[in-house]
């Protein structure tokens, strides 16, 4: 009895070996062919990730465009400007006309109208003029080109009014304008 009993323990254990090995040959396929799986999916969702990021390709000869390449060929263009600039009395002071100014900077959105304005420093100017200066600028409709880059853009542009003589002699109030970025030739040219 106790042969048989000897046998039928080593005939269990060695069933119960190979069933775990069997078990375990199985559980490191599965795990094996699972993180295969993975891999080849990481690797897509990166690829198309990446793909995505980029965007399409550049054809080959275009030159890359950055920011300020594009705020440079979105330059607004003046429409009709209200019929005449704040003038500024420079009759009653003791200075030298010819060096007031005030400078403004203000952006123009992509219809063409001025969102904001603001000086952004000036020579002898009152409060009241300014506001004048500024009400003016914020009366100013330009043409901004028609493309998908400067229709979501603000466009910077700095103005300067000063006092000059006129024709006859007389003083008046000019306003002069630029806008921030320009193209000079082929390179972009900020102007403060």
């Amino acid at each position: 009895m106790s042969d048989s009993w000897d046998r039928a323990v080593v005939v269990r254990v060695t069933a119960c070996g190979l069933a775990i090995l069997v078990a375990v040959a199985m559980l490191t396929y599965l795990v094996h062919r699972r993180h295969v799986r993975l891999e080849s999916a990481e690797d897509s969702s990166v690829a198309s990730a990446l793909s995505e990021i980029a965007g399409p390709p550049e054809p080959a000869g275009r030159p890359h465009t950055n920011e300020n390449q594009i705020l440079a060929s979105c330059h607004p263009h003046l429409n009709a400007s209200p019929e005449s600039v704040p003038n500024i009395d420079v009759t009653e002071g003791h200075y030298n006309a010819a060096g007031i100014q005030l400078k403004v900077r203000f952006w123009v959105n992509g219809n063409g109208f001025v969102t904001q304005a603001f000086n952004t420093g000036a020579s002898v100017y009152t409060a009241e003029q300014t506001q004048d200066a500024l009400h003016y600028v914020k009366l100013l409709t330009f043409s901004v080109p028609n493309t998908p880059e400067c229709k979501v853009r603000l466009l910077e542009l700095i103005g300067n009014f000063f006092e000059a003589r006129d024709s006859s002699g007389e003083w008046v109030t000019l306003f002069e304008m630029h806008p921030r970025y320009s193209f000079d030739g082929t390179h972009v040219v900020q102007t403060r």
